[in-house]
């Protein structure tokens, strides 16, 4: 293997070799899949939720039976914003050189469809001109059951799903979910990052979507497995790192995918033939080094109050009762009413989460290396 070549990918999906377990979630999910089970898919942002949606995936991408497509909606604003997103990637999926891409472009042309090339990708996107608010409403529709009927299995996975909450329309979950009770050969994977908008949607009696998928929470990979993943990957490349450093990395990071592998790959990026835990510290405070600008942002971003809150729950690392007395003493917090309202500010902001689906619900800072930055430097 090229020396060169870092076998630690933050972002995106490359492969199965590179793919850190997962086994038990991508079975269950490929089960769900194949068997037309609709599936909601619950884990916080840079857990791994869309290289796993990427690696269950990869083994159908030359199967012409099952069709795989995948579309992050999170960049929508409205309706007809999603109804592009939905008809490029089937544009994608499906090119003019086949007959069905060719009878796909033929429905796409009642619509007066522009092209436009993305000029890093250069991969094609649809922009359908829907004028009335009827066919905004039914646009959705008429593309999913008009691939519906052509004798073809289709997986829909919609990342960042919780969108659909900020759209304007009144009646977007309705229409959607009245467009997949249509369906026969299509099934769904909805993904999304907040957790509170995902279970509103999905888990409310009073909502279209109640009661129509079957959830699935991922959670951080065995600290063990990880560790192994981590020595295979630099001793393939004849890097030698210690066990010391291994569980340096696994604990700093917590775990958390896409901080666990970031570190790991600044470490092998450092081209160290002997890893030792003094070069995992110094890349460690590297990384930190290297975000310190962003950190500053979301300090001057935030009301003092906000960012004292902000700062105890990141050295905490876990809080489970942030408006008990001791807490609030213990930081120098004010009143459990202005905790309240600093929670509620921080949630929103995405700056910390609140794990709900545990036995014990506890809030966490979202960014690891802002935690840990955070621990170094403000006391």
């Amino acid at each position: 293997m090229n020396k060169d070549y870092n076998p630690f990918i933050s972002l995106g999906y490359l492969d199965p070799e590179h793919f850190c377990d997962r086994e038990t979630e991508s079975k269950q999910l490929n089960q769900y899949l194949i068997n037309g089970t609709n599936v909601t898919l619950f884990a916080i942002r840079r857990l791994g939720k869309t290289g796993l949606i990427h690696h269950v995936f990869y083994p159908y991408r030359k199967n012409k039976e099952i069709n795989c497509i995948y579309l992050d909606i999170l960049a929508t604003n409205n309706l007809s914003e999603f109804t592009n997103q939905i008809a490029t990637s089937v544009y994608n999926q499906f090119p003019l050189q086949n007959t069905l891409g060719k009878k796909i472009m033929g429905l796409f042309q009642r619509f007066r469809p522009v092209i436009n090339f993305d000029e890093l990708s250069g991969k094609p996107s649809l922009s359908l001109t829907l004028e009335t608010q009827a066919q905004k409403e039914q646009t959705i529709g008429n593309i999913l059951t008009f691939l519906d009927k052509q004798g073809v299995k289709v997986i829909f996975a919609i990342d960042e799903f919780q969108q659909i909450l900020e759209y304007p329309e009144k009646n977007k979950e309705a229409i959607l979910r009245t467009c997949m009770q249509q369906l026969k050969n299509t099934s769904f994977i909805f993904c999304g990052s907040n957790q509170k908008m995902m279970h509103e949607i999905f888990n409310s009696a009073k909502r279209p979507f109640f009661a129509s998928c079957t959830n699935m929470q991922l959670n951080v990979i065995n600290k063990k497995t990880y560790s192994q993943f981590i020595r295979k990957n630099f001793e393939a490349n004849k890097r030698s790192i210690t066990q010391e450093t291994i569980d340096f990395i696994c604990d700093w990071t917590k775990l958390h995918t896409f901080y666990t592998q970031h570190l790991c790959s600044t470490l092998f990026a450092q081209h160290d033939k002997i890893i030792t835990i003094k070069e995992a510290h110094q890349a460690a405070l590297n990384v930190l080094k290297l975000n310190e600008p962003s950190f500053y942002q979301y300090k001057n971003l935030l009301t003092s109050g906000q960012w004292n809150l902000l700062c105890a729950i990141a050295k905490e690392e876990q809080v489970t009762q942030p408006q008990s007395k001791k807490f609030i003493a213990d930081h120098k917090l004010g009143t459990p009413s202005l905790v309240k309202r600093g929670l509620d500010a921080l949630t929103t902001k995405e700056l910390i989460f609140f794990d709900s689906g545990v036995e014990k619900s506890y809030y966490e800072v979202y960014d690891k290396y802002l935690m840990r930055w955070i621990q170094n430097t403000q006391h």
